[in-house]
């Protein structure tokens, strides 16, 4: 059962935009916690019960995760990180919504059915539906927010850079590869880094690619 509040664990369009909010929420004195990215079937399952076959009051009318869910990373969750008062300041939340609809988020509490205001997506501002996402159709590339009165010099695009590509290799390979890379492990064609970190998620520049090309000709000899 996955419930992660790991926001590495968002696309990393919508991974780069989290944090953005967390960093202008923070400069606003609002105390903001992630309490859940992705989650799978399993977990969805679990929270569909609450308010039906379980205790407590209904929390969703989804049987399967889609915004949230470990295959589109398009969604989280948030708190007030403060103790005893978590869910209990509606100012709070809209606050940080204010914030993140600027961004281009869509805030749960913008909702009629279940009004739900700790979370918010990325869904091009309304034009991907749960649907959509069931079917694996996910919205396009989430903008990359900047205030738009402080120009990014190249130095902090060149540090903003680092730190992203530095997450990226830090993240987990998808299961769907998972024969292929057993394989080039194997053969010796992969390797990773001195550490043995094999950094799936990481860019391939061409002199890499060539490194791999020529592991994959010796194979074959």
């Amino acid at each position: 059962m996955i419930n992660s509040r790991d926001i590495s664990r968002l696309r990393s369009d919508v991974e780069a935009n989290c944090r953005s909010l967390l960093a202008l929420c923070k400069e606003r004195g609002l105390a903001v916690l992630v309490t859940n990215t992705v989650r799978d079937d399993e977990y969805q399952a679990y929270l569909y019960e609450q308010g039906r076959t379980r205790p407590g009051s209904i929390v969703t009318n989804g049987k399967i995760p889609t915004f949230h869910s470990v295959r589109a990373g398009l969604a989280f969750d948030i708190s007030k990180n403060v103790k005893g008062e978590e869910y209990s300041d509606p100012d709070f939340f809209r606050k940080v919504a204010e914030v993140a609809k600027q961004m281009g988020f869509t805030w749960g509490g913008d909702w009629k059915s279940i009004v739900d205001r700790p979370h918010f997506q990325w869904d091009d501002k309304g034009s991907y539906t749960n649907a959509d996402i069931r079917a694996g159709r996910y919205p396009p590339p989430m903008p990359l927010y900047r205030q738009k009165e402080e120009p990014m010099t190249q130095e902090q695009f060149n540090k903003m850079m680092e730190t992203y590509l530095e997450a990226r290799a830090k993240h987990e390979p998808s299961d769907w590869s998972a024969e292929a890379r057993a394989w080039a492990e194997q053969k010796g064609i992969i390797r990773g880094d001195k550490d043995g970190n094999m950094m799936y998620k990481s860019f391939c520049t061409r002199e890499e690619l060539a490194v791999f090309l020529e592991r994959m000709a010796k194979t074959l000899e």
